[in-house]
């Protein structure tokens, strides 16, 4: 059977594009015969009234009806990375969301429904850690156990609500999770209070390290890089030489100091005896010969 190559070729172009092109709304950015948007929407910079974004930024995108949004609708952060999953019916927040900070990491989340607050919500840090954690009534009030945390994972209150009014024991704490105030409540009103020493006091190194910035431009560059020395060198990345041409200092520099990189450091024999890194300007720690920084 005599197998006609074109056809094939043509059938395989048909199965890639719609592999690349399967999930993604063709018809998109339309209004219908009222002039309401319809459909999916991809809103970029030059139609946003965001601003900073680029022309063809993606800022959000879901589906309309009749100018209203509806189901999930993305937005973006001026990086490309999710800025917020919002679920609207109708043109108002209904339903799970979420909002990311800028590098990433889940900001709050919680759910939404007539105009208020139902279910868990949860609030982190930029780091990720959770900062605050509650549950709301299906009346959108505060209801069960509140807690909030210190930065560092430490718990830092704890209290306990009945339809949005705080109730019974409230506990702050210190950040070493030590105990600092007790108030006893009662319909929203403080009954008794407490207040504690701290039991462990934070740890103060007695001989803090010292920070000692990168070492001022030494040695000299060779012809290839331009034949500077000392402080000659300007900002930016250099390899000087000592004058026995073994490399004396490597990285980057800013106002005539080693910022970034490596200071290699001789015995009287002229053997190399240990390196020095320094990051952001001061020193970080000994390297390992012949490692990278």
């Amino acid at each position: 059977m005599r197998v006609n190559m074109r056809n094939i070729i043509l059938f395989c172009l048909v199965v890639v594009s719609t592999s690349i092109f399967a999930g993604t709304p063709q018809d998109i950015n339309k209004l219908d015969e009222n002039g309401k948007k319809t459909g999916y929407w991809i809103i970029t910079g030059d139609m946003s009234k965001e601003k900073g974004y680029a022309p063809d930024a993606k800022v959000e995108e879901g589906e309309y009806v009749r100018s209203r949004k509806t189901g999930l609708w993305k937005k973006y952060w001026k990086n490309g990375k999710l800025k917020s999953e919002i679920t609207y019916t109708r043109g108002r927040p209904n339903g799970d969301y979420v909002t990311y900070f800028e590098n990433g990491n889940i900001e709050e989340k919680s759910t939404w429904g007539g105009n208020k607050q139902t279910g868990s919500y949860e609030m982190y840090y930029p780091n990720g850690q959770l900062m605050k954690k509650k549950e709301f009534s299906n009346d959108g009030k505060s209801t069960g156990k509140v807690e909030y945390f210190y930065e560092n994972g430490q718990k830092e209150l704890e209290f306990t609500t009945v339809d949005g009014v705080e109730q019974g024991e409230a506990t702050w704490y210190y950040p070493n999770g030590d105990v600092k105030i007790k108030k006893d409540f009662s319909a929203g009103a403080v009954t008794a209070e407490e207040n504690f020493e701290r039991v462990n006091p934070e740890y103060k190194d007695p001989t803090p390290k010292k920070e000692v910035k990168g070492p001022r431009a030494s040695g000299s560059e060779n012809e290839a890089q331009g034949g500077k020395s000392g402080s000659q060198i300007v900002d930016g990345h250099h390899i000087t030489y000592d004058k026995d041409k073994n490399i004396l200092m490597e990285g980057e520099f800013k106002n005539g100091r080693l910022y970034n990189g490596k200071h290699y450091l001789y015995d009287e024999f002229g053997l190399l005896d240990h390196i020095d890194i320094y990051k952001d300007g001061v020193f970080e720690g000994n390297g390992v010969i012949g490692g990278s920084f």
